[in-house]
């Protein structure tokens, strides 16, 4: 009890603290609610002014930035102000500039003034001064003018005068010119005569100086003279010596053309035999031919006669033969069908080794014609090398005609007329038919009097061994091509490139060589056009369209149009080229003809110079001897007045013969010959 009194008033204690400390503490909360409410008056308060803040301060940002704008503008205004200052600044020291030199210009022109001022003055002075002397001149004119009257009498009785005096004087100078011309001829005279004396004298001492200078001359040509004799003989026994080799060439070549000769004479006689042993083949072939016919008719009619010989006994026996009959006809029809059979493989055989012979013939025929062919190219290369070799003497016969003592009359002949005919160079011919695409070959090519041949070399030409040959007398005319003529050739080759128009049986090849052959055109195919149109002058016309360069060869004017064509016509033989209205029209402008000859054996040669002026030169000198010695100066006219065909072509055309299994027309279809 007692720490029960001794505690409560520690307690009461305690508990009035507590309550003097919770007394403080709702002071303390009513203060700091005091305080927050106050706290928050004042928050209200600021964030009003912050609103009213913001309110002004944008307020102050519109201003400032109006005060901005005003300040730009005003910077503007200054800037023009400045600009317009300083241009009124320029002004103005243009102006001063101006001005200054305005007042140098017054004081100049004061100064001027002044001058003039002083000028005038002095003009002033003259002018009296010249009114002075005026006066006194017109003063002085009149004293003048009456001594000029008087001058004037004067002077007139002075010319009346003078007229006499140079009348007197006229007559004194015709004297004394006839003085002084008789005076001058007797000079000339005597000059004339000095100098024909002194002319006399150095003719003379030239005449004497000549005379010494000839006998010199005289001399030293006498020595000239026998020196150049020796010369010349020595020179006329190389010629001699060198003909003498000639000669022997030439007879060496005669002898080897003898020689050719005489194969070809022995070639023809094996030709003549070989035609006689055909002739003799087929007469035996048509023998055997009636033999087996014979045959087969006999053993037609015994079996026709063993057939009735059947049916009699048939009918005798009343269709009951004996089997004794059978085997004996058995026995014959297998007897008749061996002999059959032997005769037919007698005549298989038989037929087979004609047949066999033939082929040989035939084949040894070809061969010796290709031999012939290729000699007679051989002699025609020979009888032009010995054209050139004749050229050659008779060149060297003239160079020493003037020499010799002996003159050659034929060689002086001889020499123009090969001199003439000999033409020879390298042209091209086409590879193919289609030139573009296949191009052109390098030929030589030699024209004699004769012939026109093409070698592939020259060491062909050396070796006498010629690829094509062209008859002169075969060959119709040579002309220029244009682009129509010649479509697959390029346009800048149409210059050099010429054509020659000969008969198909002047042409002949290298044996071997007959597939390098450009194939004929078929001419033929153009007879049945509908655009014929009838003969005139021996020409052909046809209606063509040309769209290619073409030009008309009657009045040279163009013969062509990309798109329309004018009407033209075309020579289906000499391919000449003509508007149609020169045919509708009747004119005589249009040529004959050049081609008188069948069109189906007719062949065309395109031939490329080297250059236009070779193409001209080879047109015309081919031309020139087309016409002494082509188709038209050879062909003759018989007494109808038609022209006659130019004779066969003595090249055979016969080809290898080619073996055929034929069947019997006498035999049955299904019975095959013995081989």
């Amino acid at each position: 009890m007692n720490l029960l009194f001794i505690s409560l008033p520690a307690l009461q204690v305690k508990l009035s603290e507590e309550k003097s400390g919770r007394q403080r503490a709702e002071l303390l909360a009513q203060e700091k609610e005091r305080q927050t409410s106050m706290l928050s008056v004042d928050y209200r308060q600021i964030q009003q002014r912050l609103q009213k803040l913001e309110g002004e301060h944008r307020q102050e940002v519109e201003k400032v930035k109006a005060l901005q704008g005003q300040v730009e503008q005003e910077q503007q205004k200054r800037n023009l102000l400045q600009s317009d200052l300083a241009q009124q600044s320029s002004d103005a020291g243009r102006l001063r500039a101006r001005e200054q030199q305005l007042v140098h210009e017054v004081s100049q022109l004061r100064e001027a003034k002044r001058q003039i001022d002083e000028e005038l003055n002095n003009l002033k002075t003259q002018r009296n001064v010249d009114m002075l002397q005026t006066k006194e001149l017109q003063e002085q004119l009149e004293a003048e003018a009456y001594f000029s009257t008087l001058y004037k009498t004067q002077t007139q009785e002075l010319r009346e005068e003078l007229d006499e005096k140079t009348r007197l004087q006229q007559e004194l100078e015709e004297e004394r010119s006839s003085l002084v011309h008789q005076l001058q001829l007797s000079l000339a005279r005597g000059d004339s005569e000095a100098l024909a004396r002194s002319i006399a004298e150095e003719t003379v001492a030239d005449l004497e100086k000549e005379r010494t200078m000839k006998e010199l001359e005289y001399k030293d040509s006498l020595v000239k003279h026998h020196h150049e004799i020796t010369t010349k003989d020595q020179m006329m026994n190389r010629l001699k010596d060198s003909e003498a080799e000639l000669k022997k060439t030439i007879e060496q070549y005669a002898k080897e053309k003898d020689d050719a000769a005489k194969r070809i004479k022995e070639i023809q006689d094996q030709l003549v035999k070989s035609q006689s042993n055909a002739e003799e083949i087929d007469r035996l072939s048509s023998k055997l031919k009636t033999e087996t016919l014979l045959k087969e008719q006999a053993i037609n009619k015994l079996e026709q006669i063993v057939v009735r010989k059947d049916f009699s006994a048939g009918g005798k026996t009343k269709n009951k033969p004996s089997s004794a009959d059978l085997r004996k006809k058995e026995k014959d029809c297998r007897r008749l069908q061996q002999e059959l059979t032997q005769e037919r493989e007698k005549y298989g055989q038989l037929a087979a080794k004609w047949q066999k012979d033939l082929q040989d013939l035939q084949a040894q025929l070809v061969e010796e014609n290709q031999a012939k062919l290729r000699l007679q190219m051989e002699l025609d290369s020979k009888d032009s090398e010995i054209e050139t070799l004749q050229m050659k003497i008779s060149s060297m016969n003239s160079e020493t005609a003037s020499v010799s003592s002996i003159e050659n009359d034929g060689d002086d002949s001889v020499l123009p007329e090969h001199g003439a005919m000999r033409l020879e160079g390298w042209l091209n011919v086409p590879n193919k038919q289609n030139i573009k695409r296949h191009g052109w070959k390098k030929q030589y090519v030699v024209v004699s009097s004769k012939k026109i041949i093409f070698y592939n070399s020259e060491h062909e030409k050396i070796n006498a061994d010629p690829v094509l040959i062209l008859d002169l007398s075969k060959v119709f005319h040579v002309r220029s091509v244009t682009q129509g003529d010649v479509i697959r050739a390029d346009a800048k080759d149409i210059p050099r490139i010429f054509q020659l128009l000969y008969a198909g049986e002047g042409e002949a090849r290298r044996p071997g060589d007959e597939g390098n052959a450009l194939p004929v055109p078929e001419l033929t195919q153009l007879v049945d056009k509908p655009g014929m149109q009838p003969v005139i002058k021996g020409h052909e016309f046809i209606s063509i369209s040309y769209h290619m360069p073409t030009t008309c060869e009657v009045c040279s004017k163009q013969l062509w149009h990309m798109f329309r064509p004018p009407p033209a016509l075309e020579c289906r033989r000499c391919h000449i080229k003509v508007h149609k209205e020169h045919l509708d029209k009747k004119e005589d402008a249009i040529a004959p003809c050049k081609l008188h000859y069948d069109p189906t054996s007719a062949r065309e040669l395109l031939l490329l110079a080297g250059s236009p002026d070779d193409q001209k030169y080879w047109v015309t000198r081919l031309s020139r001897r087309i016409q002494k010695c082509g188709y038209k100066a050879n062909s003759h006219i018989d007494g109808t007045g038609q022209r006659v065909s130019p004779r066969e072509s003595t090249r055979s055309t016969l080809k290898p013969y080619l073996s055929i299994q034929q069947r019997s027309a006498t035999l049955p279809a299904n019975a095959s010959m013995g081989k």
